[in-house]
C-alpha cells in the first residue's frame, strides 16, 4: 500500500495535468496571436525597462540604483529557479511527455497540436522562470508605481498564463514560480524603496 503522502502527490500531479489540458485547449483567435508575443523575453524586458527608464528620469542616480537593485532581485529569482530548483526537480515539460498539446512553432510562426510526446530533455518545467521573474519585477514595480500597480500584475499574469497556453508549463509550475517571484520581489522592494526615500 502506497504511503498517504505519495497518494496525495499523485492526486496533485493528475489534477495539474487535467488542469493543464483544460487551459491549453481553451483556444481563441486573439489569444493565438497575442500569447506567443507576450511570452517573448524581449517584450518582457522592454516592458520593465520602460518603467525603469522612468525611474532614472525621475530620480536620477537614485532611480538608476533602484533599477539596478530591481534587476539584481530578478537575477536572483532566475538563478534560484533555473539553476537550483529546475535541476533538482527535473520535471519534464508537458509537450515532452504528453501528446495532444497545443504548442507554437516560432520558426514557422504556426500553432501545432502534437501527435506524440517530443521526448525528455534538460529543459525542465518546475518552476516556471518566466512566471517567477515577472512576478518578482511586478511586485517591486507595483510598489514603486502604486497608482498603476494593477497594470504590472495584469502583465505578469498574462505572461504566466501564456506559458500554459503555449504548452510549455503546467499550472503548478507557473503558480510555484509566481510565488517564488513574489517572495523575492517582496524582499527586493525593501532596499529599492529605501534608496528612493533617502
Amino acid at each position: 500500500m502506497a504511503a498517504p503522502h505519495l497518494n496525495i502527490l499523485k492526486l496533485l500531479a493528475n489534477l495539474d495535468k487535467d488542469l493543464f489540458f483544460w487551459l491549453n485547449h481553451q483556444r481563441h483567435p486573439v489569444l493565438d496571436v497575442l500569447m506567443p508575443y507576450i511570452s517573448l523575453e524581449k517584450l518582457i524586458y522592454a516592458f520593465f525597462l520602460f518603467f525603469g527608464a522612468i525611474l532614472v528620469c525621475q530620480f536620477r542616480w537614485r532611480g538608476l540604483l533602484a533599477a539596478l537593485l530591481t534587476w539584481l532581485a530578478v537575477l536572483g529569482t532566475d538563478f534560484t529557479c533555473g539553476q537550483v530548483l529546475k535541476p533538482h526537480f527535473q520535471r519534464q515539460r508537458p509537450l515532452a511527455v504528453h501528446s495532444n498539446v497545443y504548442v507554437y512553432d516560432y520558426g514557422q510562426k504556426k500553432w501545432h497540436l502534437t501527435k506524440e510526446p517530443r521526448g525528455a530533455s534538460k529543459s525542465y518545467s518546475l518552476p516556471s522562470c518566466h512566471a517567477a521573474n515577472v512576478a518578482c519585477a511586478a511586485t517591486i514595480f507595483a510598489a514603486l508605481f502604486p497608482r498603476i500597480s494593477l497594470l504590472f500584475w495584469l502583465f505578469a499574469l498574462a505572461v504566466a498564463y501564456s506559458r500554459i497556453y503555449l504548452g510549455v508549463h503546467y499550472p503548478f509550475d507557473v503558480a510555484i514560480g509566481f510565488l517564488i517571484g513574489y517572495l523575492f520581489g517582496t524582499a527586493g522592494k525593501i532596499p529599492v524603496l529605501r534608496v528612493l526615500r533617502e
